[in-house]
């Protein structure tokens, strides 16, 4: 038995929102919360151990809705750092592919990500001639930030057969030069054409990945995420980590059923759910990404001229749903634009016209560019929103230089989600950014600010309250897993993060500045 006193705790239980005490037994769940004075005595317990948090705040763990787990991991171990901070400029990413390149053994497959080229001093994408200068000798696969881009070096094109004859697959596209030899780029689902030439990485070095993007997001209070982008590779890890109790923190996975650049759907998972990993919901992709112009929208991108694009057609689309929501799985659906956000709850609701399933809700992750009739056709389905409000910090800059403008006051609108009604469960989406604290997440809902201090959508801000229950109860719903986590009421998880100061009451600037002092899940010290 614990007792935790002395605390400002945020019980994000609207019937009881404030205590300053709060009791776990040893089941690692939550006793009783409420005020020191007024904590009942547990008969035969134990002398319970004592912890005075000396008046910090103490919150529900941080739930990061929306973050590929396996990815953050392998950039953290494994693959090459082309993200701003380690790479600012081509020269650098080439540099640091040549750094790797000299302590690989040639022909093993050398790979990297995080660049953006809007940042860039070049203002391009890098191509396989840039990507040739760090070896010739080693196959190289560079992932943009947002992940729906790669870009192979002239090595890598040729194991994978891309040639200036080979044709875009559905939904994607081989981007060439102007004397029609690919340039290297391959866009959304013309990135299967690559990847499925890429050795699997061991399970090994996949667990050691997952281990080490749990161990930074126990750091940051986060005691429960959605992977949503696993292959039957990352199902068997996580398995694996399950079972020997060493998956930190508690994981919703989302398998993927229609993997880029083939026509292969992959089975549906086996339902799966216990105290740490949750396997109830698989994942769909409608388009492309905003802050590459590629997310499918009924108005041309600034630049390119382009509407980005559909992933799948309708019926497709729908009987590859129709088969998970009939055998009583809960979908979730990567759309952003306007015109993919159509397609997907015009699906969605033919899906409960022909059977309704009480409790059944299903997901829209973004959900980036929606009108006020989508969010409605969204409220009366039921379906839960997860977007990215860091991403106006960390791409908002992006976003200007290809979203039209029409697009602004409804680009990740998620006042306007609240009003609408939704359950809204915030997130990160990292490593598409370069930082996934939640608190940086939240400063964003409140202050729409992109790195440089502009305002994108104002009027779209909430409240910190509401940024944080969309990181804790928001996530916790999205999951199907409110009973269990969210808040700090009895019954549930002692899952909490100590913050050296209030999110809801410091100044909006100042929440960056917060400090995660510890972290328990199931009442157990993680961090």
């Amino acid at each position: 038995m614990i007792i935790f006193y002395n605390a400002n705790i945020h019980t994000m239980n609207p019937r009881s929102p404030q205590a300053d005490a709060a009791m776990v037994d040893d089941s690692g769940r939550i006793r009783w919360v409420g005020s020191l004075g007024a904590m009942p005595t547990i008969e035969g317990a134990d002398t319970p151990e004592r912890i005075n948090l000396e008046g910090r705040t103490l919150i529900p763990g941080f739930n990061d809705a929306h973050v590929h787990i396996w990815k953050l991991g392998l950039l953290l171990t494994v693959q090459v750092d082309a993200r701003a901070a380690a790479a600012p400029d081509i020269a650098s990413i080439v540099m640091n592919f040549a750094a790797r390149a000299q302590d690989t053994s040639p022909g093993v497959w050398l790979t990297g990500r995080g660049y953006n080229e809007v940042e860039l001093p070049e203002y391009r994408h890098p191509t396989r001639y840039d990507l040739d200068r760090a070896s010739t000798e080693h196959p190289i696969a560079l992932t943009r930030t947002c992940g729906h881009m790669i870009v192979a070096n002239s090595k890598a094109l040729e194991l994978a057969g891309i040639t200036r004859e080979t044709p875009d697959p559905p939904g994607g596209f081989v981007v060439h030069d102007g004397s029609g030899e690919p340039t290297g780029l391959l866009q959304e689902t013309a990135q299967g054409l690559l990847t499925r030439v890429i050795p699997d990485y061991d399970d090994e070095t996949m667990a050691r990945a997952i281990r080490a993007a749990n161990d930074h997001q126990l750091r940051l209070g986060i005691t429960s995420a959605t992977d949503p982008l696993l292959t039957p590779l990352h199902l068997r890890v996580y398995r694996q980590l399950e079972a020997a109790g060493d998956l930190a923190v508690r994981v919703n996975g989302l398998p993927i059923r229609r993997p880029d650049g083939g026509t292969e759907t992959l089975p549906l998972p086996e339902r799966y759910i216990s105290n740490t990993l949750r396997i109830d919901c698989v994942k769909f992709f409608a388009d492309g990404g905003l802050s590459g112009a590629t997310a499918a929208i009924s108005q041309p991108y600034k630049e390119t001229g382009s509407r980005g694009v559909l992933r799948f057609d309708d019926d497709d689309l729908f009987n590859l749903m129709w088969e998970a929501h009939d055998a009583g799985f809960r979908i979730a659906t990567h759309a952003i634009g306007d015109v993919a956000i159509e397609q997907v709850l015009s699906i969605y609701e033919a899906l409960y016209a022909r059977k309704p399933v009480a409790g059944l809700r299903h997901r829209i992750e973004h959900l980036g560019l929606p009108d006020a009739g989508q969010l409605t056709r969204c409220k009366a389905n039921n379906v839960i929103a997860v977007p990215q409000t860091i991403f106006l910090y960390a791409l908002g800059t992006t976003f200007r230089r290809y979203l039209p403008d029409v697009y602004y006051t409804r680009c990740y609108p998620v006042r306007s989600m609240l009003e609408a009604g939704l359950t809204v469960a915030l997130s990160s989406d990292a490593p598409v950014v370069p930082d996934d604290n939640p608190l940086l997440g939240m400063k964003a809902a409140i202050d729409r600010q992109d790195g440089n201090g502009n305002p994108l959508a104002p009027e779209q801000a909430i409240s910190a309250y509401d940024a944080l229950y969309a990181y804790t109860m928001g996530g916790a719903i999205a999951s199907g897993d409110q009973g269990n986590r969210g808040s700090i009421e009895p019954g549930k998880w002692a899952d909490f993060a100590v913050l050296s100061d209030d999110p809801l009451t410091v100044p909006t600037e100042a929440l960056p500045e917060i400090r995660v002092h510890q972290t328990y899940v199931g009442g157990v010290l993680a961090t």
